[in-house]
């Protein structure tokens, strides 16, 4: 069976071969895939496929499985649900990858036959449009080769070795400035791909639109080592967008080395993370309103810490500020889940004590998403006899950050960094933390 539509599914929810209509080709790339990126993504059953903690899309054929976030287990599976997480998936990717996302790509995602993996690749055939429009930014290379004229400086060990009975040619190493350079070859791999790859007809047509603009790109070989090693500078900085989409593409499909009719491609992120980094963005934007500015509010991922025989510890984030003349630190830990029986479990409680130790912190915060029926709850650290006279807190919070629809609601951050910050009753002063990193 040929399915028109993608198959949605949820995080760690249960699927079969027979209800995703996936033939036995289908099946051995899936599990192909995932093995060779160490099982992250699925675990293999029965005839069917149980998917983890990571979000995103996968096309194998023509078959595309879209594995969507959901933190409240009591909402149903419904349509209405599923729109509901593919847009608020949609709303995290948006913030964490500044993807611009208008009425018209929002539509078009909305589709019955379009994906997230469409709409990805909309996104970067516009990119790349746009740059054409401007102009491909041409560099400096070094070419080697045959030439009927002297041009450049003559490789003489080569010259003797290709052009003993050619006498009318030389073979000269010069500078060249075109557009023929890693950059555009990584464009053009990318547009390949989505001409061979999208389902949706307009885009795969926009995309092959566009090859006539590389038609001089040599092709490279495009490993993650090759590609870490792209610079942007002043002139390219507008293949900034284009250029992260591009690795996402390129480095995340997965072609069947054994000659056969089955590509894969997965662009699939790990749900934490991405919460952790949608948190931090949302709360970083809200921090610059003058109501935390004057506090001298600063936001920060926090780098790993060491905390006992070369093992580190590395608390999500840390906020800093000023509340009647006194600095504070509030600790910050994202978990994407609901906790059970609306309590934070030991191994949370523990791991936030650590932080407040290691950090200084008077006040931690365990930040869920929030659910239908989610309460606050806070408490203190028992003292113990090393730290006599220093209270410090854990408290249970939830973010709430989306609408009934999935989008971000307004003011949404704003809010959660006020409850944040109400947390620090303390007048404890605190310390500089350059010396505690590592």
């Amino acid at each position: 069976m040929k399915r028109s539509e993608p198959i949605k599914v949820f995080e760690h929810q249960r699927l079969t071969w027979k209800e995703a209509g996936l033939s036995a080709s289908q099946v051995d790339r899936l599990i192909a895939w995932n093995e060779a990126s160490g099982n992250r993504f699925l675990t293999v059953g029965h005839k069917s496929f149980t998917f983890t903690e990571h979000v995103g899309v996968v096309q194998v054929g023509r078959t595309v499985i879209e594995v969507l976030p959901k933190a409240d287990r009591t909402e149903g599976n419904g349509a209405e649900t599923k729109a509901k997480w593919q847009n608020a998936l949609i709303t995290m990717l948006r913030e964490v990858y500044d993807l611009p996302i208008t009425g018209t790509t929002d539509a078009d995602l909305h589709k019955r036959s379009s994906s997230i993996l469409d709409f990805f690749f909309g996104l970067f055939v516009s990119d790349v449009e746009e740059l054409v429009h401007q102009g491909l930014v041409k560099r400096y290379r070094l070419s080697r080769g045959n030439q009927t004229a002297l041009k450049g400086r003559l490789d003489f060990p080569r010259h003797l070795h290709h052009n003993l009975i050619h006498q009318e040619r030389f073979y000269v190493e010069h500078q060249v400035y075109d557009t023929d350079h890693l950059l555009h070859s990584l464009l053009k791999r990318a547009l390949s791909l989505v001409a061979d790859l999208g389902r949706d007809t307009e885009v795969t047509g926009r995309a092959k639109g566009l090859e006539w603009a590389f038609e001089d790109v040599t092709d490279r070989p495009l490993t993650q080592q090759v590609l870490d090693r792209i610079i942007l500078d002043r002139k390219t900085a507008p293949y900034t967008r284009a250029v992260q989409l591009a690795r996402m593409i390129v480095l995340n499909h997965a072609p069947d080395v054994k000659g056969g009719h089955m590509p894969l491609i997965g662009l699939m992120f790990n749900m934490n993370r991405l919460f952790e980094e949608f948190v931090f963005r949302v709360l970083r934007k809200a921090a610059r309103a003058p109501e935390f500015r004057a506090h001298d509010l600063t936001i920060r991922n926090q780098r790993s810490m060491r905390f006992w025989n070369g093992k580190t510890i590395r608390p999500d984030l840390v906020l800093e500020y000023e509340r009647e003349g006194q600095p504070k630190r509030i600790i910050v830990d994202t978990k994407w889940k609901v906790p059970p029986n609306g309590k934070p479990n030991d191994a949370d409680l523990k791991q936030m004590f650590v932080y407040n130790v290691q950090l200084d912190a008077s006040e931690s915060v365990l930040l869920y998403p929030a659910t239908a029926n989610c309460e606050p709850a806070s408490g203190r650290y028992s003292e113990t006899a090393r730290l006599p006279g220093w209270p410090h807190h854990c408290h249970m919070e939830h973010a709430r950050l989306f609408r009934f629809d999935g989008s971000l609601s307004a003011g949404a951050g704003a809010e959660l960094l006020r409850m944040l910050v109400s947390h620090s009753a303390s007048s404890h002063v605190l310390p500089s933390m350059n010396d505690q990193r590592t």
